[in-house]
């Protein structure tokens, strides 16, 4: 199996929760909001001053308060929200000056996010993302000591449309969502790396040919929730962070 470049890993929140009892999902959402507004990892308390806020702020907020809000004011019936982990590979960032790195993330999570909904055929919801940095699991290269640098998005459970509506929003993996999300994603990082380090990176991914996938761009998506799977970027992420709570996604 070739080694990613990139895995942009998604997740939702339902309103009942994993436990499927009550309001527990909004319980759940606001762990995780606070945990990503003041943790890069289990260890140590990142404190968020006035100021220089760790949250993006794209319309959804810029605070865990804030953003839980939105989300529930822009839920669908199903769905309170989205969760992305978009994570660039760890030995393909040390390619790329330091100084650099953060903006490149930035830019590039914004990229991702954009071209997914215009390529689903919908207007880009309101959304906020934070980036966290830690240090990666050994890979199969032996290489250690690596910076993690990525991303954890919110997005809503709908979309807005030109009438003011808030439309229902689902990803399925059995609707090709997911692959075309890993196809924008390696396209938008691959060209970001060749502008920034130069064609020379490809050596190290010589195996790899991303192609987006334009007839995904007609499937019509369905308004139940079909049951949760597992897909194979899990492991990728597995790889780099240790083993990690499992993620739902859509079939």
């Amino acid at each position: 199996m070739s080694k990613a470049i990139i895995v942009p890993d998604l997740a939702y929140t339902s309103h009942t929760g994993r436990r499927g009892n009550g309001s527990s999902g909004g319980k759940e959402l606001l762990a995780t909001l606070k945990y990503l507004q003041y943790r890069d990892d289990a260890n140590g308390h990142i404190p968020q001053e006035k100021g220089l806020e760790r949250w993006q702020d794209r319309g959804l907020g810029q605070n865990y308060r804030e953003i839980l809000n939105t989300c529930h004011s822009l839920s669908s019936a199903k769905v309170l929200a989205w969760t992305w982990v978009i994570s660039p590979a760890p030995d393909l960032m040390a390619l790329v000056p330091q100084p650099e790195r953060e903006a490149l993330v930035k830019t590039l999570t914004e990229q991702i996010v954009e071209a997914y909904y215009e390529a689903r055929g919908v207007d880009v919801p309101r959304y906020s993302y934070v980036m966290h940095d830690r240090i990666a699991k050994p890979d199969d290269e032996g290489n250690s000591g690596l910076h993690q640098l990525h991303t954890h998005v919110v997005l809503p459970g709908t979309t807005p449309t030109i009438a003011g509506e808030q439309l229902p929003f689902y990803n399925r993996a059995n609707k090709g969502h997911v692959q075309l999300l890993r196809d924008i994603a390696s396209e938008a990082f691959s060209a970001e790396m060749d502008q920034r380090v130069g064609i020379e990176w490809h050596e190290l991914r010589p195996e790899l040919q991303p192609t987006l996938q334009p007839e995904l761009l007609l499937q019509t998506v369905l308004p139940e929730l079909p049951p949760v799977v597992e897909w194979d970027s899990i492991s990728e992420l597995d790889r780099w962070f240790g083993k990690r709570t499992p993620e739902r996604e859509i079939e």
